[in-house]
């Protein structure tokens, strides 16, 4: 599935933002980062997004830090810190991860993704 030029250059925007977020929220350890990200089905809620990103979270065995309006958190020890941002009127959710390396958290990116995607126990991420 191609994505929209208009959505890609806000979906890089919004990763850029979040990873520098990221790596601000820990600078003496981050100096590796992953971003990626999920297209969501039509009509996913704000609140279903976040809800599946916590379990996401939680299911790979991450400790969960508090969630915002609009994204996720979790971190592992060793400085890892992740964040699933929920875009639902853009249809999309970023994965980003931040640790010493990107190596790091790359593996644990990945698994929040196919966690997501499965539900993680939470259910379809629809209204």
């Amino acid at each position: 599935m191609r994505m929209n030029p208009k959505l890609a250059g806000m979906v890089l925007l919004a990763a850029g933002t979040l990873a520098a977020t990221t790596l601000a929220a820990r600078p003496a350890l981050a100096v590796g980062a992953v971003v990626n990200h999920v297209a969501l089905p039509p009509g996913t809620s704000i609140e279903a997004c976040l809800q599946r990103g916590a379990l996401a979270i939680a299911s790979v065995g991450l400790r969960p830090l508090n969630t915002t309006r609009s994204a996720a958190w979790g971190e592992r020890e060793g400085g890892r810190i992740y964040t699933i941002y929920c875009l639902p009127q853009n249809s999309v959710a970023i994965f980003v991860g931040a640790g010493n390396a990107s190596a790091d958290v790359s593996p644990d990116v990945t698994a929040l993704m196919t966690a997501f995607r499965s539900g993680s126990g939470g259910g379809a991420p629809r209204k």
